[in-house]
This record gives C-alpha cells, sequence and structure tokens, in this order.
C-alpha cells in the first residue's frame, strides 16, 4: 500500500506543486500556478478541502483536492497509473455531494477511459467547460491604452490591499456580464499577501492598468513554470465601469511581454470554452492564442 498523508499546510501545496511541475505536459489539468492561485486566494478554506498526498519517501506520486463537497482535483505520476483507482476511491468515499465531478482532458485517452470504467459520465457541451489554450511569445503586438492610463506590475504598486480591491472590483461585477447577480469575491489583503509568497509568484508578473483617477481597472496575474518555461494566466479581470475600452487586451499584453522578458516560451490560460461565457475566449483568441485541448468534465453518483 502507498504511503499517504493529509494535507497540513503550505509545505504540501509546495509539494504538490513539484509533481506537477515534473509531470506536466500539455495533456496536464493543472500548472503550478493555478494551483497556488486557488488554494490561497482565500483565508481559511482548507477545512472545506480535503485533501491527501500519497508519497514516495519525499516525493509525491500523487494528490487529490476535493472542493465544494464532491469536486475533485488530482493529479498522477504518469509513472504509477496504478494510483488512479486510489485517489478515486479516496474521493468516493470521501466527498460528501450527491453528484462527484471531476475533469480530464480530450487529449487524454487513458484518463477519460479509466473514468469511465469507474462509472463516470462525460457531460455535453451545455455544461461548462474549460479550453486550454497557448500563444508563442515571438512577435507580440505593441501595448495600446487610452490617454491617462498606465500600465504597472506590482513590482511597482507594492500594495497588496490595492491589488486586492481591484480584484474584486474585476469579479464583482464582471464586464459582459452586468446582467448577472453581483460576484461576491472573498479576495482580501491578507488572502493575497498569501497569494504573493506562494511559489512562484513574482510581482514583475503580476499586472494592472491603472485609470487616470487612481483606480486599477484591470488586472492579470501571471505564473512562470522556469523549467518548462511556460507562462499562465489566472486570475484576469476587468472593472465593468472599464468596459470596451481594450483594458483587457492591454493588461494581458503587459504580462505577456513581461513573461517573454522573464525568459518564457509559451504562455497558457485556461477560459471557459462553452457558450454560456464567451467572452474570455474571444479576447484570448484575438490575442492569438489557439487550443489544443479541453475539459471533459465527468458525473456520477456517489455511492453511499
Amino acid at each position: 500500500m502507498t504511503p499517504f498523508r493529509d494535507y497540513a499546510g503550505p509545505q504540501d501545496l509546495r509539494a504538490m506543486q513539484a509533481l506537477t511541475q515534473h509531470a506536466w505536459s500539455l495533456r496536464s489539468p493543472f500548472h503550478i500556478g493555478n494551483l497556488a492561485w486557488e488554494r490561497f486566494e482565500h483565508v481559511g478554506r482548507d477545512p472545506e478541502w480535503p485533501t491527501r498526498l500519497w508519497l514516495d519517501g519525499g516525493a509525491v506520486l500523487a494528490w487529490g483536492w476535493i472542493q465544494a463537497g464532491g469536486h475533485l482535483y488530482f493529479h498522477i505520476d504518469p509513472g504509477r497509473p496504478d494510483l488512479f483507482d486510489v485517489v478515486l476511491a479516496w474521493f468516493e468515499t470521501t466527498a460528501t455531494g450527491e453528484i462527484l465531478t471531476t475533469v480530464v482532458l480530450d487529449n487524454d485517452p487513458d484518463g477519460l477511459a479509466r473514468l469511465a470504467g469507474r462509472g463516470y459520465r462525460a457531460l455535453g457541451d451545455d455544461h461548462p467547460f474549460a479550453l486550454k489554450m497557448s500563444r508563442s511569445l515571438e512577435d507580440l503586438p505593441p501595448i495600446v491604452l487610452p490617454d491617462g492610463f498606465r500600465a504597472l506590475s506590482m513590482a511597482q504598486v507594492q500594495n497588496p490591499e490595492r491589488r486586492a480591491l481591484a480584484h474584486r472590483n474585476a469579479w464583482s461585477r464582471i464586464a459582459g456580464r452586468e446582467a448577472d447577480p453581483p460576484g461576491r469575491s472573498r479576495v482580501t489583503g491578507e488572502s493575497y499577501r498569501q497569494v504573493m509568497a506562494a511559489f512562484p509568484y513574482r510581482p514583475d508578473l503580476d499586472w494592472v492598468i491603472e485609470a487616470p483617477d487612481g483606480r486599477l481597472a484591470a488586472n492579470a496575474c501571471l505564473w512562470l513554470d522556469t523549467v518548462h518555461g511556460t507562462g499562465l494566466f489566472e486570475p484576469v479581470g476587468t472593472d465593468a465601469d472599464f468596459r470596451r475600452m481594450g483594458l483587457a487586451q492591454a493588461v494581458c499584453l503587459s504580462g505577456l511581454h513581461a513573461l517573454k522578458a522573464a525568459g518564457a516560451r509559451l504562455a497558457l490560460v485556461g477560459p471557459r470554452g462553452d457558450e454560456g461565457y464567451p467572452a474570455p475566449r474571444a479576447l484570448y483568441g484575438g490575442l492569438g492564442f489557439t487550443a489544443y485541448a479541453r475539459d471533459i468534465v465527468h458525473a456520477r453518483k456517489r455511492l453511499d
């Protein structure tokens, strides 16, 4: 039996990232950056998220992370496919939701077959799903801003409270979705400090657009994996007060130029791919990103 332990703090997130970085490929659902963002964007949520690591000495061979009672994030060393059933069995006996869901990419036929063998069924395109998109960092267009607006990195802003407010403003009233109920972002200065303390956060890769009145109108955080030369956008947002001004494109281009300067070769992003929210997909397509894979969301009923 493979030894395991339950998540005990930020040092275990770093161990999970080590596996994800070691095993990363274009078939990987995760990047070291989105693990850091999702774990630390809020304060005090660890008790809501059962998380387990399977080990070989100090190395993590697999990990599972349950969110919202019934959704599984997981990553398994490709050299240990036997752990797939171990991780899924833990999920199915630990999750509390009536419907259990998880995701594999459509370019991972082995993962698709293994989920089907455990009774999961693929949900259709009417269910929200994400695309995996990439862009070379060659031939980047220039950054164009309206008069009086400035592109700044967190190396210049140096204010987590202000940066967290920019995120809340963008995600409370999302441009293009003004008719939706206001969001309730839980990102605070305290939680953003957690993000900034996480590997591999870099303030020179965290960008905002400052309006003439001093508000931070758009923001984009990028995460660089120096081993693979990849940089991930997570998250990106624009305040609805500043819609249709080209600020989302400008903040993303600011990040792309900074990512190239930092030595990356490839930029990644994972926007919604379904028709329920097409605006981000259109933004990144306009920036030269193309899709190389997509999520296939799978579901089954919980077994009592």
